[in-house]
């Protein structure tokens, strides 16, 4: 791995003077996450100081462009980054410290990705403010992370204040069937799952439009879905096509990462259906806990292949930390069978999602009866212990 660093002002006065002076920040120094406030960054750029939010995304995107590594730039409005995994401001606003910049660089070195460490150096800086200590001489408590207050929000690529969607009906989601036909929505229902996701991800070329006719293919599956939870009393979540979900009277909708840029997040909210999120990793939970839904699904837990995704599966010690730290539903996803379901319940997720492990069996329905059995058994079990930190689930190379 190589070697990771955090560039102040105060730390790397002569490597910030050669940046200055219109030279990048050579490759042989490593993955550099460079920290440094709104004057800082205008004197670097040789610009007046950046007084505006967009002058702050606009500056952190010539700097990052200029030094060829990652960036956040500290101002009273909070801090915006623009790293390789995402650009992003992270409120409420910390102050550039020893703190937080100690936190960030010894949260790289274990092997975070910047974003990440800057989540982890926004909660040990907060911790530290909630107990009166002083962030300028201040060591991280070791419990920083175990609190939800400390979890900073991550803004989406569009400005967006909606935050707070309807409850679930039953916060309990246990077993969650996730398929891709209203056929497979009735065929588990009729065999005792309550909580299911429609996900079809390729519909026929005649339904791939957003603006459905009411006798598109995708709209009819979604209209018997809906229909066949409802008579059930089941929890169906629509996967990606909320348009369509807001139109046919849907119970909740289920969005990845991608969808919240595209999803118009509003009109879920007014309609009050259920919002669930998918989350992988630090950031992208901060980034689902500040729009508050209904539901947080966590993973991949195991390894998966459902869908190709870069990340490292996060196992029964994350699932566990993100169950003690949310305070909300969380759902494991991915690589489930009987013996990790039972696993996941017993880390305390309210649910468990399952794919293969139901619509791949011989017997779906004997598959459905063992899972659900391997849940109550996990429930049974005393709860798996959190570790006080998640590991990192993207390669930082």
């Amino acid at each position: 791995m190589p070697k990771s660093q955090v560039w102040t002002a105060a730390t790397h006065a002569a490597q910030l003077q050669s940046l200055r002076d219109g030279q990048p920040i050579p490759a042989s120094e490593g993955r550099v996450l460079l920290c440094v406030n709104c004057e800082e960054a205008a004197s670097l750029l040789g610009v007046p100081t950046l007084t505006t939010c967009d002058a702050v995304e606009m500056g952190a995107s010539a700097l990052r462009a200029r030094c060829g590594q990652e960036v956040v730039i500290f101002s009273s409005e909070g801090l915006y980054a623009h790293t390789r995994q995402t650009k992003a401001w992270l409120r409420p606003a910390v102050g550039l410290t020893p703190l937080f910049t100690a936190t960030a660089a010894s949260a790289m070195e274990a092997g975070f990705v910047a974003m990440d460490a800057l989540v982890l150096a926004c909660m040990a800086s907060s911790h530290a403010l909630h107990h009166g200590d002083d962030p300028k001489l201040a060591q991280a408590r070791p419990d920083f992370a175990q609190h939800i207050r400390n979890l900073p929000h991550v803004s989406l690529p569009e400005p967006s204040t909606v935050s707070g969607f309807a409850p679930l009906s039953d916060a309990d989601l246990g077993l969650y069937a996730v398929v891709d036909s209203a056929a497979w929505v009735t065929r588990v229902l009729a065999a005792g799952v309550r909580t299911v996701q429609l996900r079809i991800k390729a519909p026929t070329p005649a339904a791939s439009d957003a603006a459905l006719p009411p006798t598109g293919s995708l709209r009819l599956e979604i209209r018997a879905s809906i229909e066949a939870a409802t008579a059930a009393g089941a929890q169906l979540f629509i996967n990606d096509h909320w348009q369509i979900a807001i139109e046919e009277g849907a119970y909740g909708v289920h969005l990845g990462q991608e969808d919240l840029h595209i999803a118009d997040l509003n009109a879920i909210q007014k309609a009050g259906l259920r919002l669930g999120i998918s989350t992988h990793a630090y950031w992208e939970v901060c980034r689902a806990w500040a729009l508050r839904p209904s539901y947080i699904a966590c993973g991949p837990i195991h390894p998966t292949q459902a869908k190709a995704m870069p990340w490292i599966p996060q196992g029964n010690d994350n699932l566990a930390y993100w169950c003690k730290l949310l305070p909300t539903s969380v759902v494991g996803i991915a690589g489930m069978d009987a013996a990790r379901t039972e696993q996941a319940a017993q880390c305390g997720a309210a649910g468990v999602a399952v794919i293969s492990a139901i619509t791949a069996a011989a017997s779906p329905e004997a598959a459905i009866t063992q899972l659900q059995q391997a849940l109550q058994r996990g429930r049974g079990l005393p709860r798996t212990g959190a570790p006080l930190l998640p590991k990192s689930t993207l390669s930082p190379d």
